[in-house]
């Protein structure tokens, strides 16, 4: 599996810990916890300086620091610079306020040494290493809990969440993009804003991102559709009065299904040539 269907599968499966299902029975450890979470927001030191985890959540008993990756390399040092963020901030985001240091918390597929910080492996069953660095009992509870139980997140209703603010890489984008792209070719569909698109792709990580972050993951999605449109569909699909729809040129058979998945793949799929452009948004 590429490193960036790896990465969507594992936010996936993290935000489904402060998620319940009474179907299932299930109650994430993060939600048993009392936590509310964000995604993606800057938060300051009390130096001053500038931190962006992937997720920050709090409740009553405690608050938290989360980061995800499907990196190989160990994320000791990232990590212990999280331990300064000052928890002043929190209720800018409507987070429960307070004084105490966060847990700390890396999650991950596969161990990689990441020092003494506590780590989530969120493959196919939940798993747990370094407990004991967890100061908030009731969370430590919770996850111990989930460990022994054994919890198979294959099991859980699947998130639909295809595109993150932190998404940079082209490809990454372009997978994410795949399946909104053929909706607009249904029938009777009246296409969709650039904002359509990334709300639709968030899912549910909607109100978890700020405004700037939102702009910002949108201007990408609208670079990569217009080399969608320009390189790979011209003729089949169009942006006209601030939305994306099929063109008339297009008719509503199996073999223009074919043609258009086809590009779609041909556009997602990697490129022998990075154009300048590109290489942009990778920074």
């Amino acid at each position: 599996m590429p490193e960036q269907d790896y990465r969507i599968a594992l936010w996936r499966n993290t935000i489904q810990l402060f998620h319940e299902y009474k179907k299932s029975n299930f109650i994430g450890p993060f939600k048993a916890s009392g936590f509310n979470y964000v995604v993606d927001r800057p938060f300051l030191t009390r130096q001053g300086d500038s931190r962006q985890p992937d997720i920050i959540a709090s409740g009553e008993t405690g608050w938290l620091v989360l980061e995800l990756t499907a990196n190989q390399k160990s994320k000791e040092a990232q990590l212990e610079k999280y331990k300064t963020i000052d928890p002043r901030y929190l209720g800018n985001y409507g987070l429960y306020p307070h004084e105490s240091p966060p847990d700390i918390i890396c999650s991950r597929f596969d161990f990689v040494d990441d020092g003494s910080f506590c780590q989530i492996f969120m493959k196919d069953f939940f798993d747990l290493k370094n407990e004991e660095q967890i100061a908030n009992q009731h969370l430590k509870n919770e996850l111990i809990k989930a460990k022994e139980m054994g919890l198979d997140l294959r099991k859980l209703p699947e998130i639909p969440i295809t595109l993150l603010p932190e998404m940079n890489n082209p490809q990454e984008i372009r997978r994410g993009l795949i399946e909104i792209v053929m909706q607009l070719f249904a029938p009777n569909s009246d296409g969709k804003t650039p904002i359509q698109m990334v709300d639709e792709g968030l899912e549910r990580l909607i109100d978890k991102i700020g405004v700037n972050e939102k702009h910002a993951l949108m201007d990408r999605v609208k670079f990569h559709m217009e080399i969608l449109i320009d390189n790979h569909l011209s003729g089949y699909l169009e942006f006209k009065d601030n939305a994306y729809r099929a063109t008339d040129k297009f008719k509503q058979h199996h073999k223009t299904f074919e043609f258009v998945a086809s590009r779609l793949k041909e556009w997602s799929g990697p490129s022998p040539q990075k154009t300048l452009q590109d290489e942009r948004f990778q920074r």
